[in-house]
């Protein structure tokens, strides 16, 4: 009787505790392109996970600016987040993401609480999202540019007539 006690209480141990094994993402993502009108970026960042064991129910994900948001289930183990920026802030490179089930969400919450470091709570998995730059314009404005044509033109006129006329 002990025995058979002893092996529900370690299954529902092993249960409770959201053991998902190992954990692999496959990331494909996707930023704004062309920033010439925007005041903020976009990125979308969509995942596979593959997990040893069953999938989590949910998922939370912190970002590097601290932000903690719930991940968008999109499918059968397909998953995504997304975050706006800044343009100014905005650059191209990867962003590390950091991914937990509802426990490390908990855990999070707590060490927010209590003003501990979210970085010393253990994630699920990290993945890296690769995000892109977008256009900013031209370097020089059109308007500019014309003014200044302009304005050579009209040097040129000037000294060109007066060298005629003398």
């Amino acid at each position: 009787m002990s025995r058979q006690l002893f092996a529900i209480c370690l299954i529902a141990a092993v249960c409770a505790s959201g053991v998902y094994g190992s954990c692999k993402a496959t990331v494909s993502s996707f930023s704004t392109q062309d920033a010439t009108i925007l005041t903020q970026l976009a990125h979308v960042g969509e995942f596979t996970l593959q997990c040893s064991g069953s999938a989590p129910a949910s998922l939370f994900a912190e970002f590097p600016c601290g932000k903690v948001l719930p991940v968008a289930k999109v499918g059968d183990n397909k998953y995504q987040v997304s975050w706006v920026e800044d343009i100014k802030q905005g650059s191209s490179g990867n962003v590390q993401v950091r991914l937990f089930d509802e426990d490390g969400y908990a855990n999070v919450r707590k060490a927010q609480r209590d003003g501990d470091k979210v970085s010393s709570v253990k994630s699920l998995l990290d993945i890296s999202v690769p995000t892109k730059g977008a256009y900013k314009g031209p370097w020089i404005k059109a308007e500019l540019l014309a003014a200044f044509l302009v304005g050579g033109f009209a040097y040129f006129a000037f000294t060109t007539k007066g060298k005629v006329q003398s």
